[in-house]
């Protein structure tokens, strides 16, 4: 069994953020200002990581500077999906949402095979899929997610 501990991300973290990133870019598409974005969020607390007991980098979540808005990205490592990291990450995330709130995540459309895992994580969690938004890259549809926490 796989011991998932979530995190504030550290500086020290960046070079296994970027080694995710690079396992997602062929379906998240080109993320040329990365690694700006991850130090800005480390620097305010908003860069999750999931870690297992060895303290290796398994997986991220990114959260809008305001708490408790939106998760704005999140992926997991090729060898460590579908063992409950993107699940630890997004219960970490919503613990520290302050209800009463709305939570949005915007994902990928239903046509998208690859996107279906993170899909199903969000319903997991109550997140109803709601309006679609304009193509990512490579004409992959996606669609915003919304949760309401009372």
């Amino acid at each position: 069994m796989l011991v998932v501990i979530v995190q504030e991300a550290v500086r020290e973290d960046v070079a296994s953020w970027l080694e995710i990133v690079r396992e997602v870019e062929p379906l998240f598409g080109p993320m040329p200002d990365f690694e700006a974005v991850l130090h800005r969020n480390i620097g305010r607390g908003t860069a999750l990581c999931a870690r297992d007991a060895k303290g290796q980098v398994l997986g991220g979540v990114l959260l809008e500077a305001r708490p408790g808005t939106r998760i704005t990205w999140l992926a997991v490592r090729a060898s460590a999906r579908c063992r409950g990291v993107g699940r630890a990450l997004v219960a970490e995330a919503l613990r520290r949402c302050s209800p009463p709130c709305e939570v949005l995540v915007d994902t990928f459309g239903a046509d998208n095979a690859e996107g279906r895992p993170g899909r199903r994580l969000y319903e997991s969690f109550g997140f109803a899929p709601a309006e679609y938004l304009p193509d990512g890259p490579g004409g992959s549809s996606r669609q915003r997610f919304r949760l309401q926490l009372r």
